[in-house]
């Protein structure tokens, strides 16, 4: 037994140690597996940590290729628009060059003008070298001429050493004495071949204008022909011939002091000029010889003219022999003329002709008669009887019966210009603000619908159809101005402006997104150009502001303003829903700070709610914002504007919104009922100074379900108006905002502006007017009006129910007043 219990110890302890062992193993393959599984793990994270790191590097790098890529494009942009400009300024000196009038006078000449003056002053003086000209002297030597083959010869009939505008050898002529002094009447000045003839210059330009008018023409007389007599050249001889001018019927001998016109030099008197005769020059002349005259200068008149001898000119001269001498000499024809020879000053024919003068008066006169008549009869039927102050009373008709009729002689008054004060002032008219700058703005991708809806083509459809009308005719065009940047930010903040009014390139990139068809832009709808958007934002904030301040001022009736890109989306600090800067918000806040206005009236019928303009306003007792809108219980875009947003603070009660749902389509019905029970109400409670509107037609018929979906006339739009202007004594500014179908848009401003010029609208629809408003529409009505009764008592009077169609309520109307009468 003592043997046995050993041995069962020792199997005891063999077991023992074995599980002990397995028990180790275990627990070591329990370690290696949890080792194993944390490797992994470690290896996992690293793996991902290691691939967001990488993302993070792509994305930094993807980040940095853009800001590179849009730097660029900016300085791309910046220097083609730079080289555009210099090849425009260049095209315009080219231009301004080419059309430079060829008599004006330069005062600095280009290099080329002045080389090639330099060469024709060579060419002319190595001509003259070759014809004969003695260097240093003004006088030409025309008896040397040239021949058809270029050498030189001397000319029938004249010498080297004759004088150019003396007789040639068929005269005789006297030996000159020894000693003669020549007086300076032998050699009177000269032209230079160089020297510009404005004389015929002159001359030319009053041939041209009189050949124009068939009034200015001179009466054709009959006029002989001249022959030249002993050979000389004929009447269309070029200038270079040197035969002498000579006189008809010649058959004494002439003196020898005799002249005759040059070829190149205008003939200031063709008569014989003044010259004192020498006592030693005729000592050898023949006694039957006559003693020269000193006649008077001869006029062209006196070539179209008969001869006759007048007392005048009979008694400027002496003795018989004189007498007859004159005689003769007014009894023949003047000398002869050649065609290059221009009239001298001081000719009758040089004068304007009384004709084409007198008919430019009388139709002057009619004119501003007819104009003098129309406005004296506009001004009587506005403003009664205007008394004209020019009108003389016509003087008492004497009983001779040789005196003419005063009545009857006597002309018209004259008319006064429609700016006379006499006549009457005029009434401001209306304003229309336009610029083709603004039509610049948009995607640098350059499409159009439906890829950008708000695109240039809306502002110049609509442009064209005013003008297409007459209806831009009638109005006062303003020059619209861009707004500076402390009246944009008189409404945004100062990032805002900077960022998209400014050179914030930096700021403006921070909130820039690249779109789906490449350009860039504040969201998916709101497209951006750096070089056309800014200045075009600016102008339409410029636009709006300067028609209102004008329109407060008195200057205008009224105005519209046909701008973009619209702005009643615009937040202070928030660019969307293709808005940049809130011109309407603007031009009111200008208004309350700078002309002192207490009262603004902001009514905004875009189906579109005006989050911008009610968050600049919503706390503001001054602004008055009303705003008829989709809504969708806050399901259309921009979400904003249910009816029981009323204002807070100060600006409680001063925002009014009426929510409309969005199916079915509301019309001209719905509308009316809303001016009709609630916005007309308390707009006149609220007794504004001035009224502005931001003008949208996208509640129009033709825009689909996204972009508005109503069914509004045009001829509702025009009443709209007509009824605001019942408000601030007619002081009323549209400015345009959405509305996106171009023949809508077109149809709708047409007849506002229509409204805003007094002409007489055409009725909406009669189904419309006879047609209740739909039920939705009605609790949306109701609910608006249960929001604003404890700010309105107006709107707690009792009044028609809104669920009336327009003709019932009209009834109603009439019924009434004809009972309180």
């Amino acid at each position: 037994m003592q043997s046995q219990s050993p041995r069962k110890n020792h199997i005891a302890e063999r077991a023992k140690q074995s599980l002990e062992n397995n028990f180790l193993m275990q627990l070591k393959k329990q370690q290696q597996l949890q080792q194993e599984i944390l490797l992994q793990h470690f290896q996992q994270q690293r793996q991902q940590l290691a691939e967001q790191h990488e993302q993070q590097l792509r994305h930094h790098l993807k980040l940095w290729e853009q800001q590179k890529a849009m730097e660029e494009a900016a300085l791309r942009e910046a220097r083609e628009a730079r080289e555009a400009r210099e090849a425009r300024e260049r095209h315009e000196r080219v231009e301004l060059l080419r059309k430079k009038d060829k008599h004006e006078h330069s005062a600095n000449a280009s290099t080329q003008v002045k080389q090639k003056l330099q060469e024709f002053l060579k060419k002319k003086q190595a001509a003259a070298n070759a014809n004969g000209t003695v260097p240093g002297s003004p006088y030409r030597n025309w008896g040397i001429v040239k021949s058809s083959s270029g050498e030189s010869i001397t000319s029938t009939g004249a010498t080297a050493t004759a004088h150019p505008y003396r007789l040639a050898a068929p005269l005789p002529l006297p030996p000159p004495a020894p000693h003669a002094q020549h007086s300076p009447a032998d050699f009177p000045l000269r032209k230079t071949a160089s020297e510009p003839n404005m004389l015929k210059v002159r001359l030319k330009a009053r041939v041209i204008e009189r050949r124009a008018s068939p009034l200015a023409r001179r009466p054709l007389k009959p006029r002989a022909k001249h022959r030249n007599c002993e050979g000389g050249s004929p009447r269309n001889s070029p200038p270079g011939a040197t035969a002498p001018i000579r006189e008809e019927e010649e058959a004494c001998p002439r003196a020898a002091e005799l002249l005759f016109s040059s070829p190149s030099l205008p003939n200031i008197s063709l008569g014989r000029p003044h010259v004192h005769a020498h006592p030693h020059a005729h000592a050898h002349a023949p006694p039957a010889a006559p003693v020269p005259v000193a006649l008077p200068p001869v006029s062209e008149a006196e070539a179209y003219c008969p001869p006759t001898i007048t007392q005048g000119s009979l008694s400027t001269v002496s003795g018989v022999g004189v007498a007859v001498s004159a005689h003769a000499r007014l009894a023949k024809r003047p000398l002869g003329r050649t065609h290059s020879a221009p009239l001298p000053l001081g000719d009758p024919a040089l004068q304007p002709p009384t004709a084409h003068h007198y008919l430019r008066d009388q139709i002057r006169k009619t004119v501003l008669t007819r104009a003098h008549d129309a406005a004296a009869a506009q001004l009587r039927e506005e403003e009664g009887e205007v008394i004209d102050l020019t009108a003389r009373r016509a003087p008492p008709v004497t009983s001779s019966p040789s005196a003419p009729l005063v009545g009857a002689a006597e002309p018209a008054p004259l008319a006064r210009a429609l700016s006379s004060p006499l006549v009457g002032a005029r009434a401001p008219a209306t304003g229309l603000a336009y610029d083709a700058l603004m039509l610049k703005h948009g995607c640098s991708c350059g499409a159009h619908a439906p890829t950008h809806p708000e695109h240039g083509g809306r502002l110049q459809s609509v442009w064209a159809r005013l003008c297409e009308t007459g209806l831009a005719a009638r109005t006062e065009r303003t020059r619209p101005r861009k707004a500076t940047l402390e009246e944009l930010q008189s409404v945004h903040t100062e990032a805002h402006v900077a960022a998209f009014g400014g050179r914030g390139r930096e700021a403006r990139a921070l909130r820039l997104v690249r779109l789906a068809c490449g350009g860039l832009g504040v969201d998916a709808d709101t497209a951006w150009s750096d070089a056309h958007t800014p200045p075009a934002a600016r102008l339409a904030a410029g636009a709006v502001l300067d028609l209102a301040l004008r329109t407060a001022r008195g200057d205008l009736r009224n105005g519209f303003a046909v701008v973009r890109p619209p702005g009643h989306h615009a937040e202070p600090n928030q660019a969307m829903g293709f808005c940049f800067f809130n011109s309407v918000a603007v031009a009111a806040k200008i208004l309350h700070t700078r002309l002192g206005l207490q009262r603004i009236l902001i009514v905004d019928w875009d189906v579109h709610h005006g989050n911008g303009t009610q968050q600049i306003f919503y706390e503001d007792p001054h602004v008055l914002y009303m705003s008829l809108h989709r809504h969708d219980d806050g399901n259309f875009f921009p979400g904003t504007g249910a009816a029981t947003e009323c204002g807070a603070g100060a600006g409680l009660g001063y925002t009014v919104n009426v929510a409309w749902p969005g199916a079915p389509p509301l019309a001209d019905a719905e509308y009316l009922a809303a001016f009709r029970s609630l916005i007309m109400p308390i707009a006149k409670e609220y007794n504004p100074e001035m009224v502005l509107v931001s003008c949208g037609f996208d509640a129009a018929a033709g825009h689909p379900a996204p972009l508005g979906g109503y069914s509004v006339s045009a001829a509702c739009f025009a009443h709209m108006t007509r009824d605001l202007m019942q408000l601030a004594n007619g002081k009323v500014v549209l400015s345009l905002e959405g509305g996106y179908d171009l023949a809508a848009m077109c149809d709708c401003a047409q007849e506002c502006v229509r409204a805003l010029l007094g002409e007489r609208l055409p009725e909406p629809p009669l189904h419309e007017l006879a047609r209740a408003p739909a039920p939705h529409a009605h609790a949306a009505l109701r609910a608006a009006i249960a929001a604003q009764a404890p700010h309105w008592p107006e709107v707690r009077i009792t009044h028609p129910p809104p669920s009336l169609s327009h003709h019932i309520t009209s009834r109603f109307y009439h019924n009434f007043y004809s009972v309180c009468i």
